[in-house]
């Protein structure tokens, strides 16, 4: 009777899941879940296996997933394992993208209860279709990265948008603060090449937004300017996107480093 019981709460709790999941309701989903739940997902954008840990770092992965996406709708079927406390889903998932069209997945879930409480969550998708939604930015944005460490400038200013811009965060003195369209984006990175004997960009991490066309990186310089002058800096930047090429390229770092070592002596020099 108990194995009954158990088994009938536990598809209870996956359908409230599934229903709290489609009406982006958070407040259901806090009380579905134990303080230390597991999310488990196959794929990260960054192709990846990852889980979040904790409900409230599950919630606030859900709150923002909520806030990426437009209208979300969910067709699910629930069935009890030999397990009363383990649950198995099948469904399918549409979502419409703010960024228009709509993203189409479908998987299979696995449900542990503690009590009335999910306490695992693993959840298998087809991840040639999550990652889709991240592969031709991401792509453009390591690609960008890759040309400048081979100085191949004609590849790399092919990359932009005609009516594209460069941002920085902060002012440099004796650097423009915004550069506008194509042509004067790519006559400021032979500028720049003529400053430096050695240019290395290393990507840190790559982080794209599923709610529009926005990719956040995070890149560490290495450069030997022409002075003999070694300039090391962390950037945080952000790409934006029109017609698969680099509308935007937002750009914040340290510019302190980069003056310092721009009014360095030239080496050799006392």
């Amino acid at each position: 009777m108990t194995d009954h019981s158990d088994g009938t709460r536990s598809l209870r709790v996956a359908h409230d899941f599934y229903r709290a999941l489609q009406a982006k309701d958070i407040d259901a989903l806090a009380g579905l879940w134990t303080t230390d739940a597991v999310y488990r997902v196959p794929a990260t954008p960054d192709a990846v296996p990852g889980e979040f840990a904790g409900r409230d770092v599950i919630l606030a992965a859900l709150g923002q997933f909520f806030t990426l996406f437009g209208d979300t709708r969910v067709t699910w079927d629930v069935e009890p394992m030999a397990d009363p406390r383990r649950v198995l889903a099948t469904w399918v998932l549409e979502i419409e993208l703010l960024t228009g069209g709509t993203y189409r997945n479908r998987g299979a879930s696995i449900f542990r209860l503690e009590g009335d409480r999910i306490a695992e969550y693993t959840e298998y998708v087809d991840t040639a279709a999550f990652l889709a939604l991240f592969a031709a930015n991401t792509g453009t944005v390591h690609r960008f990265f890759a040309s400048l460490r081979e100085k191949d400038i004609e590849a790399w200013g092919e990359l932009w948008h005609e009516r594209g811009a460069i941002t920085l965060a902060q002012p440099v003195e004796g650097y423009p603060s915004r550069i506008e369209r194509k042509d004067d984006i790519v006559a400021a990175c032979r500028k720049l090449f003529t400053t430096c004997e050695a240019l290395d960009a290393e990507l840190t991490g790559v982080h794209p937004a599923v709610n529009s066309d926005a990719v956040c990186v995070q890149y560490t310089v290495h450069a030997k300017l022409v002075s003999g002058a070694a300039y090391t800096n962390d950037h945080i930047a952000v790409f934006r996107f029109e017609d698969g090429l680099i509308r935007a390229f937002h750009d914040s770092f340290d510019a302190r480093r980069l003056k310092d070592a721009v009014d360095a002596p030239p080496a050799g020099r006392a």
